[in-house]
């Protein structure tokens, strides 16, 4: 009988078991094979996420951060709305190289007396009236006083099966552009792009992600786009188009080597049921426009942790009462930062001709507007996300609604209206 069961070993089940392992008998369960290798991934790790791993990793690791994140490019087809930290103060972050993190927590995790298992898939969930079983694909049995989803979008079955809805998804691709340094810095400024353009999506950015070697991009696709069509349009925009050649220019990359998969976003309704807790992107709890993941996986796991050992400590049961502390403090946490991208996501992501404009009108007010400016940038480094100033994000709203032309703020009031309201 294992205290905690985890399935899925992304950034939310591997940091929830390096630090739940401390006080409980914990296995984690991943079904990719990841004693074979932990897929590669260059990502944005803000300031703001740092809290939440403080115990856990050194910041200061240059095999899991390889460089400061300095500078984002929120870019139009004509603007370059830059948010230099050098501006204002500290880095907005750390780029990191998150399959090392990864590995880091796994190794955490069986230091501490946990048990790992990759390349096994769990296949049925039986409920009793003090523990869970859990059948994987060969019939082999676990059971456990406590369970955590951290499935992300590959898991819906199984969150179905426990009474969970599951959140709105979509088909998204990441690839890895390869280069030396040199060329890499000569390429790109910016360790962080991000750029919308209708005619790629409307559900999300195409963004490129800065590392040492390697340049990770990819956007997010339509819901009925199939994987195979997302990937060959990711190919056709890297080669065809105008805007990005500076960047990919003399970069190679591996079509077959592109990531396709479901990505999820929306929070379902309620993230924690009879000994069972969901984690991360799992719950839809991925910011709707800036579409930041790794924030909500650290959070929770850290929410969760917190939650769950006093818990042990009184020898609960886990019924719903008790774990619905853990919802409410996800909500309190991460629900006020949240708030600034469910309004830009309602005026930016959708089907409407508005879209390049409105765009452009943002990128262009971030390059004139020191302020603007300066409140995303106290987002990024926000040590406290239940604080967040929803304020800050009230002047740039008016200060975008200020630009428009008059027709256009006529046609528009609305929709500004209720994303204030949101």
């Amino acid at each position: 009988m294992y205290d905690v069961i985890i399935i899925g070993a992304g950034i939310a089940g591997t940091t929830f078991a390096s630090k739940i392992s401390k006080y409980a008998k914990t296995l984690l369960i991943e079904a990719q094979d990841y004693k074979k290798e932990i897929p590669i991934r260059t990502n944005v790790f803000p300031e703001h996420n740092r809290p939440f791993i403080k115990e856990e990793i050194d910041w200061n690791n240059k095999g899991i951060f390889p460089s400061p994140h300095t500078k984002s490019n929120y870019m139009s087809d004509e603007f370059n709305g830059v948010i230099d930290s050098t501006e204002f103060g500290i880095p907005l972050g750390n780029m990191c190289y998150t399959e090392n993190l990864l590995e880091k927590l796994l190794n955490q995790l069986e230091e501490q007396g946990g048990t790992f298992k990759s390349n096994e898939r769990i296949s049925k969930i039986n409920r009793h009236h003090d523990y869970l079983e859990l059948i994987n694909s060969k019939g082999e049995s676990y059971k456990t006083r406590l369970l955590a989803l951290a499935t992300g979008s590959r898991g819906f079955d199984l969150q179905r099966s426990l009474g969970f809805e599951i959140p709105d998804h979509y088909t998204g691709a990441l690839i890895h552009l390869f280069g030396d340094e040199n060329k890499i810095n000569e390429n790109l400024e910016y360790n962080y792009v991000f750029h919308i353009n209708p005619k790629i999506s409307t559900n999300g950015p195409f963004y490129f992600n800065k590392g040492k070697e390697r340049i990770a991009t990819g956007f997010l696709g339509g819901t009925n786009e199939s994987k195979e069509a997302i990937i060959e349009k990711l190919d056709r925009i890297l080669k065809n188009y105008k805007r990005i050649q500076p960047i990919v220019d003399g970069l190679k990359y591996d079509l077959s080597a592109t990531v396709a998969g479901e990505i999820s976003k929306h929070p379902i309704k309620k993230f924690s049921n009879d000994r069972v807790l969901v984690l991360g992107e799992a719950t839809g709890l991925v910011t709707a426009f800036f579409y930041e993941g790794l924030l909500p996986g650290v959070a929770c796991a850290d929410i969760a942790t917190k939650t769950i050992k006093p818990l042990f400590e009184k020898d609960s049961n886990f019924n719903q009462l008790e774990l619905k502390e853990y919802d409410k403090e996800v909500k309190r946490v991460l629900f006020p930062y949240f708030k600034n991208g469910n309004a830009l996501e309602y005026l930016i992501y959708n089907e409407g001709s508005h879209v390049k404009s409105l765009w452009r009108l943002y990128t262009e007010l971030l390059n004139e507007n020191k302020l603007a400016r300066k409140y995303i940038y106290e987002a990024y480094i926000n040590q406290d996300l239940s604080k967040h100033n929803t304020s800050n994000d009230r002047y740039v709203g008016e200060k975008w609604f200020g630009k428009l032309p008059t027709l256009s703020k006529i046609t528009l009031s609305p929709k500004f209206f209720k994303a204030m309201l949101l």
